[in-house]
């Protein structure tokens, strides 16, 4: 995951996670289209990419955050 550079939309997709976690899968949904002007299954498949990374986990419909936004932006920067 250390590797991983998400790009300008990637990074205010997670945003919305990082600043709303937990968050359902219904509510990603909803705020995605309404920010991002997002499809539902655009949604599913960023997060599903995001997820594989390992930064977040998709566990019974919530959205769980595995590494925090500054953990993240620390391991880029180096």
């Amino acid at each position: 995951m250390s590797d991983y550079q998400m790009g300008a939309v990637e990074s205010r997709f997670a945003d919305i996670i990082w600043e709303n976690q937990p968050i359902t899968s219904t509510e990603l949904v909803k705020r995605s289209e309404m920010l991002l002007n997002w499809k539902k299954s655009t949604t599913y498949t960023v997060l599903k990419k995001l997820c594989e990374q390992g930064l977040f986990e998709n566990r019974d419909g919530v959205v769980h955050v595995l590494v925090s936004r500054e953990a993240y932006m620390a391991m880029q920067s180096r």
